[in-house]
């Protein structure tokens, strides 16, 4: 795509006359007006973009693909003027803030936190405390407490039903379901954990020891098992959709928890999540946090999908687990990722 500029007397004139010159599809970029011409007089510019292909009026097929790669063009360079134009913007307003809040701004950008979210943030701090956010320590307690509000956390150990586990093939669901089944063991709560369609080497001896691990081949006796009493279940399920659909159909008063390693990207998290009844999704697992160099775009999908959170996994160990709280969000985000594997530092 080549871009060409023309000059004329007349806006509406000029726009016509290059359209019935190179058609009524012309892709206009952009004009200018009020140009100063020869003695008083005020001219236009009108740059359009002009196709590099030869017109080939016989093959409808070409003319199609050529159109489409001059839209795909301008589109790419649209959306780099915007994005150019918000960070431009976003450096303008930061101006405005006092010190303490903009280096906070730039910790939790750095950290991973999506640029909007980060200056909502800080612009919501000031606009509460005014001229208090000078010190930094306010600043930093009024933070914490903002991600409080903004992030929600489940309480997995408070929740009587049984728990589904979902997600995507990889996520890490059957070792986040023995972590949990180890955790709530410990705090003196019955639990089983289903594996569903699993290999019996799924679970090592020593983990045999500390939890009670079922496995079945039949969704039938999966139910019957479920169904049998009321103690509380931790049922892991393949990474197929069809599968965990039907059994999270079937299994109606079952919580689910949707377990994604940290690395995951928005679009697969969100595809996952529209799949499911919202009412009966509990929260969100990451797992994996030592494998990511930062952790901030975790907290950005929490908010952005109005999910509450329930627990990380930090590690492949039955221990690596660790809860969410104000003070571990306030890490992630300002602090970096304590977790990272050392030959990622």
């Amino acid at each position: 795509m080549r871009i060409k500029t023309y000059v004329f007397d007349d806006v509406k004139r000029g726009i016509e006359v290059l359209k019935k010159e190179y058609g009524p599809d012309t892709v206009i970029l952009d004009i200018k007006e009020n140009i100063k011409g020869i003695g008083n007089d005020k001219l236009c510019e009108i740059s359009i973009a002009i196709e590099d292909l030869e017109k080939n009026n016989n093959d409808l097929n070409n003319s199609v693909k050529k159109r489409e790669n001059t839209w795909s063009n301008l589109m790419g360079t649209t959306i780099e003027k915007i994005g150019q134009l918000e960070s431009e913007l976003i450096k303008d307003r930061l101006k405005m803030f006092p010190l303490p809040l903009r280096s906070f701004y730039e910790k939790m950008l750095k950290n991973g936190f999506h640029a909007s979210m980060a200056m909502n943030i800080i612009s919501e701090i000031f606009q509460e405390i005014g001229e208090l956010s000078e010190q930094t320590s306010k600043v930093s307690y009024f933070i914490k407490e903002k991600l409080c509000q903004k992030i929600k956390v489940s309480n997995i150990s408070d929740i009587d039903s049984h728990i589904v586990i979902l997600g995507p093939p990889g996520a890490g669901k059957t070792q986040t379901a023995k972590k949990l089944g180890v955790m709530l063991s410990a705090l003196g709560k019955p639990v089983s954990v289903i594996l569903y369609k699993f290999r019996e080497e799924s679970v090592s001896e020593n983990e045999k020891k500390v939890i009670n691990v079922i496995s079945v081949d039949k969704k039938e006796s999966l139910y019957h098992i479920v169904e049998k009493d009321d103690t509380k279940k931790i049922i892991d399920v393949p990474g197929k959709v069809e599968i965990q659909k039907e059994i999270v159909d079937r299994l109606k008063d079952a919580k689910s928890i949707a377990v994604f390693s940290a690395g995951s990207r928005d679009e697969k998290i969100k595809r996952y999540l529209d799949i499911y009844d919202s009412e009966n999704m509990m929260g969100l697992i990451f797992t994996r946090l030592d494998e990511e160099e930062t952790l901030g775009h975790l907290l950005s999908n929490i908010i952005f999908f109005n999910q509450k959170v329930c627990c990380f996994t930090t590690g492949r160990g039955l221990s690596d687990i660790v809860m969410p709280g104000k003070d571990l969000f306030y890490k992630i985000l300002l602090e970096g990722n304590r977790w990272i594997q050392e030959e990622k530092r």
